[in-house]
């Protein structure tokens, strides 16, 4: 008897002994992070500027929409459907991009950098396309609106392609005033992504203007989005800015596995300074915050 109750002594101190060894419980799950309108709006604190986005995975759907809807100043992003319908036209036979015109010094506005070197000479059509897009050449925009037959014109183009939104009202460099307020030359994240995305992954175009497009546009030379984007990353992206900070930028950016992201950055300053600095920073920015974001598993 004595060693059946050591026995069974012994057992029961052998189950306290595993029950005080077991795992401690797990943690509580970290909190959340600040959601990515949070971070949004904490860059804006920062900067003491708006910022408009409209950003979204055309593989997946996932999106971004930050102020997507608010009216911004387009400035130079207009460059990109000037040359687009410029594009169209010339595949209709209504022109060639082979045609030139002879710059004149009367043409010549600030930011002209290919232009300026053409005075008195003549310049191709393509030539011009080429200018605005990669180098946002002032005078070369203003030939290209010309050629299509104005500003309204990029108006109507607009609406042609599923923008319901963008305007164009003046020339350069007039356009560039981006008085807030002022509903002249204007458009919103949202709008002017959804007709960069018809032109340069849509059918707005056919196939070998979208690809001249496209191929024009990946040699940007302004672009501020890249600054953000992971190594690897390519962009085909019409940047504009104007006064009162105004900085946009918008286009596809394109992974190295195939990733395909429409990205809309609009911003301006909130303060009442038409002669606010840039906001080049911020939209690089903004890029960082957005892009793994749209591309993160899950």
């Amino acid at each position: 008897m004595r060693r059946r109750s050591l026995l069974i002594g012994g057992g029961a101190l052998a189950v306290l002994a595993a029950c005080s060894q077991k795992a401690p419980a797990a943690p509580a799950p970290a909190p959340p992070g600040p959601s990515i309108e949070d971070r949004i709006g904490a860059l804006e604190r920062q900067y003491g500027a708006f910022a408009g986005v409209y950003a979204e995975n055309l593989d997946n759907g996932r999106s971004v929409a930050h102020r997507a809807d608010d009216a911004f100043a387009m400035c130079s992003t207009f460059k990109a459907y000037a040359a687009a319908r410029v594009l169209q036209k010339a595949a209709r036979g209504e022109l060639n991009l082979t045609d030139a015109v002879t710059i004149e010094a009367s043409d010549i506005l600030p930011n002209s950098p290919i232009t300026e070197t053409r005075v008195g000479r003549n310049i191709t059509i393509e030539e011009l396309c080429v200018a605005a897009v990669q180098r946002s050449d002032n005078a070369a925009a203003n030939w290209l609106l010309r050629v299509i037959g104005g500003p309204s014109r990029i108006t109507d183009f607009a609406r042609s392609i599923g923008d319901d939104r963008s305007r164009l009202d003046r020339w350069e460099i007039e356009l560039n005033s981006a008085v807030p307020g002022d509903p002249r030359d204007t458009s919103t994240p949202r709008a002017l992504g959804g007709g960069f995305r018809s032109l340069l992954v849509g059918d707005a175009l056919g196939e070998a203007e979208r690809r001249r497009l496209d191929d024009w546009m990946r040699a940007n030379q302004t672009s501020s989005m890249r600054a953000g984007l992971p190594q690897g990353w390519a962009t085909a992206d019409k940047t504009g800015s104007g006064d009162y900070a105004t900085t946009n930028d918008v286009g596809i950016a394109y992974g190295p596995d195939g990733q395909r992201l429409l990205l809309a950055f609009m911003t301006r300053t909130q303060s009442n300074d038409p002669d606010a600095p840039t906001l080049r920073p911020m939209v690089g920015e903004l890029a960082a915050l957005v892009v793994p974001h749209l591309t993160a598993a899950g």
